[in-house]
């Protein structure tokens, strides 16, 4: 496999990223850039110097050559050294030689004569020819296969032993001064581009080179080495896909180069001819895959280049049938295809990295620059892979120094904007800064305008809240007065009343019985107006019951006769169990008689709408608690309305005709919760109402 079947080198755009460390200094970058490129022209033009006329005790190259074709692969030395073949040969005016995608066997003849007595080394490069064999003859013979020594080199046979170079097919010629010395080059190249020069040096010149271009190699593996690292580093910062796209394209080129130099063949396949073909074949065509894809991210041919986009995933697409194809051995039947393609691929990516030469200033314009240099390198080498003899042989590196100023243009180009973007979050980061203070003050200010807000609002609530409890306080203070006022003339009525009934005669039944009736009157007056008074006590704010330990039924008996005696035309049944005359509870007595009371009236204006049925108080224990309970078979409760029966204000829908203001109920909740108890309603609509005041025991006297 040769060099022909490289494919451009992808370097991935380099997007806006926040927040990654970056010191760029593109001074010492260019700088750096541009030494690197000296000393690589300067090294090549060293290591080439033996190429031109040789050293002056040994004769040059650009005479004496000849050259025949032999597409048959049949021809053997005897074959050669026959009239009938040497004149076949015809002359050539250089030691360089492209045959491209030619399948055949190359014959080289060298008649040489000699200017001194000299031992030189001639050497044939490159060193992914399959077939290499040097025949030589002593000074002044060579019409016999017998006069000639045999030099075998190439990727298909093991590595050469003859002491020279474990790399380079090369064999010790001798010369004498006035004698002509022969020398036959069989070249059999048959999975890859015959593309060959040849060197004939003496031995300090030969160390010179092989010195040279050591340094040469070694210092562009070693930088394409670094930059593949550095790629690496760019995507552990920041995980884009170009990142690891231009490192294995990077990758992918060192171990095209790896092969193309005889590494490959000389440190790991050995004399296993098709896996080193494979070898160089397969990255090369993988490289063009993975390049066309780090292309396409970048230039963001998505977006600003459709077209182009389509393009290159052909191209990537291609690129893995390449690299399928090298495995099984196809690899010069698909390489001019491929080549070709490489070349259209590079000119459009070109194209249009110049077309946007000033999207993203300096960075832009040096990644043009980048891939103007790529485009160049790669179209010489590929036009010389194909067979096109119109350069010399330097361009046989032309690839590899192009892709070398590629990657350190993009490298640069990397740099400059990640510095642009350290300074524009620098810039951001200041105006964020100075955002986030304005908006902070714009805060605290709301925050204390807020603040007052609220310091005025609990104010106001304040001094509602007081105006509110004094209205209440005045309320209760004015009942006090009416209760007071009242009770005056009323007692003294009782005190009139009482006199006369001792001065009716016994047997006058119906003054008595009106007698009875006024004193009845009297005393449910003054109890309404104490129940009013209690009742305007427990609505206010600063209800606080007294609470006392005492026996919870004498509380439900005297609710009961307080009740009957008010009320003396209604049945209503007391239902005591025999364990519930001891219980004892924590209570405010008059509060939980009105709480008992208040629930007793309603059952018996609710059931008076019914015209039927009896009203039942019940007092029971049930393990820790006393239950106080009211049934009746009144006008009931709707169901969905069951739940809110207890809230402030509430009535029933059922009973807007009866006189009632909603307080009741919401009372005897509030006073059976001071207690620390509960208030639960059972009803059916039509049916009657049962309630349940349920309170916690103290203990038993």
């Amino acid at each position: 496999m040769g060099l022909q079947n490289r494919s451009p080198r992808a370097n991935p755009e380099i997007e806006a990223i926040h927040g990654f460390p970056c010191n760029a200094n593109m001074g010492v970058t260019i700088r750096r850039t541009m030494a690197l490129f000296c000393w690589c022209l300067l090294s090549f033009a060293l290591a080439g110097k033996a190429l031109a006329s040789g050293t002056p005790s040994l004769p040059g190259l650009t005479s004496g050559i000849a050259v025949l074709t032999d597409d048959s692969f049949a021809l053997s030395l005897d074959d050669i050294l026959t009239p009938q073949r040497q004149k076949e040969f015809r002359p050539v005016a250089s030691g360089n030689f492209n045959f491209g995608f030619r399948k055949t066997a190359i014959w080289i003849k060298l008649s040489l004569r000699g200017t001194a007595d000299a031992r030189g080394i001639l050497s044939v490069t490159s060193n992914f020819l399959d077939f290499v064999d040097i025949y030589v003859a002593p000074p002044g013979k060579g019409s016999e296969t017998a006069d000639f020594s045999d030099f075998q080199g190439g990727d298909h046979r093991p590595p050469p032993m003859n002491g020279i170079s474990s790399l380079d097919n090369a064999a010790s010629v001798i010369f004498k001064a006035g004698k002509q010395t022969e020398i036959y080059i069989r070249i059999a190249n048959t999975n890859s581009s015959t593309l060959f020069s040849l060197r004939l040096e003496d031995a300090e010149g030969h160390d010179y080179r092989v010195l040279a271009n050591g340094a040469v190699y070694g210092l562009w593996f070693g930088g394409m080495g670094i930059l593949c690292l550095t790629q690496l580093v760019f995507f552990y910062f920041v995980r884009r896909a170009e990142y690891p796209l231009l490192a294995l394209s990077t990758f992918g080129v060192i171990l095209i180069y790896f092969g193309n130099l005889g590494f490959s063949h000389a440190y790991l396949f050995g004399g296993a001819g098709a896996a080193n073909d494979a070898f160089i074949g397969f990255n090369a065509w993988a490289g063009m895959a993975a390049s066309a894809v780090a292309y396409n991210k970048i230039l963001r041919t998505r977006r600003r280049a459709p077209w182009l986009n389509k393009a290159l995933k052909f191209c990537a697409l291609f690129g893995l049938v390449g690299a399928g194809l090298s495995l099984a051995g196809y690899t010069a039947q698909f390489g001019p295809y491929g080549s070709t393609l490489s070349i259209v691929g590079v000119a459009l990516v070109t194209v249009e990295s110049l077309r946007q030469w000033r999207s993203e200033g300096v960075a832009s314009r040096m990644r043009a620059a980048a891939f103007c240099v790529m485009a160049a390198g790669a179209t010489l080498g590929m036009l010389s892979r194909l067979g096109l003899d119109l350069f010399s042989n330097w361009t046989f590196h032309a690839y590899g120094l192009a892709v070398l100023i590629q990657t350190l243009l993009l490298t640069s180009s990397l740099a400059v904007r990640l510095r642009d973007v350290e300074n524009r979050n620098r810039v951001m980061q200041a105006q964020a800064l100075r955002s986030a203070q304005t908006a902070e003050r714009i805060a605290a200010q709301r925050v204390e305008e807020r603040t007052r807000e609220l310091v005025e609002a609990r104010h106001t609530a304040e001094e509602a809240l007081q105006a509110e409890m004094q209205s209440q306080l005045l309320q209760v203070r004015f009942l006090e007065v009416i209760s007071h006022q009242y009770r005056t003339p009323l007692a003294a009525i009782r005190s009139s009343i009482d006199s006369i009934a001792l001065a009716l005669p016994a047997h006058d039944a119906k003054n008595h019985d009106r007698i009875n009736l006024i004193r009845r009157s009297i005393s449910r007056l003054v109890e309404l107006l104490e129940a009013n008074l209690i009742r305007s006590r427990l609505q206010g704010p600063s209800f606080r019951p007294r609470m006392a330990t005492i026996k919870a039924g004498s509380i439900v008996l005297a609710a009961h006769q307080r009740v009957q005696d008010q009320l003396n035309d209604t049945e209503i049944q007391l239902v005591m169990s025999e364990d519930a005359h001891a219980v004892t509870i924590h209570a405010d007595a008059e509060m939980l008689e009105i709480a008992i009371i208040n629930v007793l009236e309603n059952a018996v204006k609710y059931t008076s709408l019914q015209g039927r049925g009896a009203i039942t108080l019940s007092f029971q224990r049930q393990g820790s608690h006393a239950v106080i309970a009211v049934a009746d078979q009144g006008i009931g409760i709707p169901a969905q309305e069951l739940p809110h029966v207890f809230g402030n204000m509430v009535r029933g829908s059922n009973a807007r005709t009866v006189e009632g203001s909603g307080l009741g109920l919401f009372l005897v909740a509030r006073i059976i919760e001071a207690h620390g108890g509960s208030v639960e309603a059972d009803s059916v609509e039509g049916k009657g109402t049962t309630i349940r005041m349920i309170l916690p025991i103290a203990f038993n006297l």
